[in-house]
């Protein structure tokens, strides 16, 4: 993996820039520019012909499965290890990979979520905001997810924990950083037809703040659920680490007293495994 990895991106990253020089080398840029249907299809017809044209649809289709799978596959893993976690309810169901060998409970929510996304926003408007509502968070939750890449590291290092077995190079992570910072500020950057001129006919970075809206509630309930109860009713929230049937491990979280606080900590390590003796 360390090493089909980079090689697999770099491979691709080589196939996507010969398919732009491809597109420019075959149709002038003012054309492309000039045109209102997209650059593949104005290719196909300057290289093979209006026949060969119509045919890319199927080409279409097929990268569109293609990157629906991918995500997909993707973000259902995210969803596993943020249930591994602890922090969303019933970590088995997330966390099993029952019966097929495979983490059914997040493939399930991500399919289930796809189809709704498909089928219930009606086309114009509604449509865009949520597209674009769903972005803006993402690359908020990205960017901290980078960042906490380093915390992760610190807090190995201070409990005594060797090497990860596979370790993100510091220069990708800096340049993934760079770009989800692109990705935050840019939304806020007036285009060019003013305050109602982007994909939808209200104000074009409505999307931007409920995002952030929708984050600050999150961080709201964060805190009142790890801090502020816990605090005011007598007791605090600590891990365990549980195994499942199928050899998968996950973590829960438990309400122990406030009387019997020391008493937990003393007897399990910072992974909620119970230490011998």
């Amino acid at each position: 993996m360390k090493r089909i990895a980079p090689l697999s991106l770099l491979v691709i990253s080589i196939l996507y820039m010969l398919c732009n020089v491809a597109y420019f080398a075959a149709v002038p840029k003012e054309e492309i520019a000039a045109s209102k249907t997209t650059a593949a299809s104005l290719f196909f017809s300057a290289v093979f012909g209006a026949k060969a044209a119509k045919g890319l649809n199927i080409l279409v289709i097929l990268s569109a499965l293609g990157n629906l799978i991918t995500v997909l596959i993707g973000q259902s893993r995210v969803i596993r290890e943020i249930g591994r976690q602890g922090v969303l309810p019933y970590p088995k169901f997330w966390v099993t990979t029952k019966p097929f060998g495979t983490p059914i409970g997040p493939y399930t929510l991500k399919w289930s979520m796809t189809v709704l996304m498909i089928l219930a926003p009606p086309a114009g408007d509604a449509f865009n905001f949520v597209v674009d509502l769903q972005n803006y968070p993402d690359s908020a939750f990205l960017f901290l997810m980078s960042i906490g890449l380093y915390f992760i590291r610190y807090q190995r290092k201070k409990i005594g924990l060797g090497r990860a077995p596979f370790k993100a190079w510091d220069i990708g992570i800096a340049l993934y950083i760079l770009t989800k910072v692109f990705l935050l500020v840019m939304p806020w950057y007036p285009p060019k037809g003013g305050r109602n001129g982007g994909d939808v006919s209200f104000w074009y970075a409505t999307y931007c703040v409920v995002g952030l809206g929708i984050i600050g509630l999150c961080g709201v309930y964060y805190y009142f659920w790890i801090h502020a109860i816990p605090k005011w009713r007598g007791y605090a929230i600590r891990q365990t680490r549980l195994v499942l049937d199928d050899g998968a491990v996950t973590h829960q979280l438990v309400k122990i007293p406030l009387a019997e606080l020391e008493s937990w900590d003393d007897s399990h390590d910072v992974n909620g495994n119970k230490l011998d003796g």
